[in-house]
């Protein structure tokens, strides 16, 4: 005959392990925050793809149309202007198709003004010799390029290259951005830097994806992190009482009835 209770499935009965509660009271609250993490993320990719539709679908425009206190993120743009090759910055560990390389960046002068501008020509192949940097043929002359604006998004972590104010060019980076353009350059840029389409003059091998992660992908995440919080529960409470032998018989019962 069984005697604990915990085991008999005759009356149901709730025996607490208190060290399984309190790992389950911790873990709960921290996966629940993971699924709503991901949440969070499958939104703001949303609303980065809506912002990139958005902006790609207005015509191409000159630097003086371009309304500054918008945001221009991914906005379609056409500047004229010089390109630097003497002073150029390569971007390293740029990975495309498995193989190594970098993103090429020169500084743009507009025609029409002295601001500057921070150009992504593209991805070049890297040698397997390190100390052997790519050779890239220089745009000549004033030119007009053809692309779309870019701000390198918040978030992520940017680790320190050690490489400050330049003086020996061209540079080998790990990060770069329009704000960081002018301690490198020790100048001022345009808040957002240019990405070349592909048909540009100047531009090398172009295209980029709008976002690393497909919000439905946070999204599938976040249901995963809600099933184990489901699953934690259901465990803890078969593990701390005893449904399981309870539930079997009711539906012994049920079956003879």
């Amino acid at each position: 005959m069984i005697s604990d209770p915990h085991l008999s499935g005759e009356k149901f009965s709730w025996q607490p392990n208190a060290k399984l509660l309190l790992f389950v009271v911790l873990m709960t609250p921290l996966l629940i925050s993971l699924g709503c993490w991901q949440l969070d993320r499958a939104q703001e990719k949303r609303e980065i793809l809506a912002e990139f539709t958005l902006n790609q679908q207005s015509l191409p425009a000159p630097f003086e149309q371009l309304d500054l206190s918008s945001n221009l993120q991914y906005r379609q743009v056409q500047f004229v202007g010089l390109l630097d090759a003497s002073r150029r910055v390569l971007l390293d560990n740029r990975v495309r198709g498995g193989r190594p390389g970098y993103e090429v960046f020169e500084v743009l002068t507009l025609a029409s003004s002295s601001v500057k501008i921070l150009v992504n020509r593209g991805w070049v192949q890297a040698s397997l010799d390190r100390n052997q940097l790519p050779e890239i043929n220089p745009v000549d002359g004033e030119v007009q390029l053809r692309g779309s604006l870019y701000r390198v998004l918040k978030g992520g972590l940017q680790l320190d290259d050690g490489v400050g104010a330049v003086d020996k060019w061209p540079v080998r980076i790990g990060w770069i951005s329009a704000e960081r353009a002018e301690e490198l350059f020790a100048d001022e840029f345009f808040a957002y830097q240019l990405r070349l389409d592909s048909d540009s003059v100047g531009a090398l091998t172009t295209g980029w994806p709008t976002v690393a992660v497909q919000p439905e992908k946070h999204t599938a995440y976040a249901v995963q992190w809600f099933v184990m919080v489901l699953v934690l529960l259901l465990l803890t409470i078969n593990a701390n009482s005893n449904l399981a032998a309870w539930l079997k018989l009711r539906m012994a019962k049920t079956t003879k009835e």
